[in-house]
This record gives structure tokens, sequence and C-alpha cells, in this order.
């Protein structure tokens, strides 16, 4: 179990350290809820099937990818940079 935990957390932090600039404007509430359910979930499939639970982590970070390149090709927002910035803060709902 904790090493999947520990696993799930390497993953978790890595995707905040390079991807976090896309969520500055996110609550913190939100992004603390998101966190808290992600590694409950971990913690009880780990408990329960052990270290397939892995799978449930790198299932859930790669449809998390591939939802968010869709939805960036589909708004027209650059995948990397989410420019135009304008029109990324609008689509979450943040102004400028």
């Amino acid at each position: 179990m904790w090493m999947s935990l520990a696993i799930a957390g390497m993953l978790y932090t890595l995707g905040t350290v390079l991807l976090g600039h896309f969520e500055i404007k996110t609550p913190v509430a939100r992004r603390l809820t998101k966190m808290v359910v992600f590694f409950g979930i971990t913690a009880l499939l780990s408990a329960w099937v052990g270290n397939w639970a892995l799978v449930w982590v790198l299932g859930m970070m790669g449809a998390s990818l591939g939802f968010h390149f869709t939805w960036c090709r589909l708004n027209q927002i650059h995948l990397l940079s989410a420019e135009p910035k304008e029109r990324y803060y609008r689509l979450r709902g943040w102004s400028l």
C-alpha cells in the first residue's frame, strides 16, 4: 500500500510542478479536494487490490492528459502555453 501511495505522490507532485501554472486561478479548496479524493481512492484500491492500484493512478493521469489534449484542440488553445490567454481564462470562467 505504501509503495503505491508513494509512487502516486511522486507522479502527482511531478504533474503539479510541471503543469500547475495552468491552475493558477483555481480555488485552493478545489485543488485540495481533488488531491484528497485522488489519494483516498488510491489508498482504498491499494488496500483492496495491492499494487494493482497503480493501474488506477496511471489510468487517471492518462485519461486526464487525453481529455486536456482534446479540450485544448477543440477550443483552439495551445497545449503547452495555454495561449491565447484571454480565451483560456474565459473558458475556465476566470477573469484576466
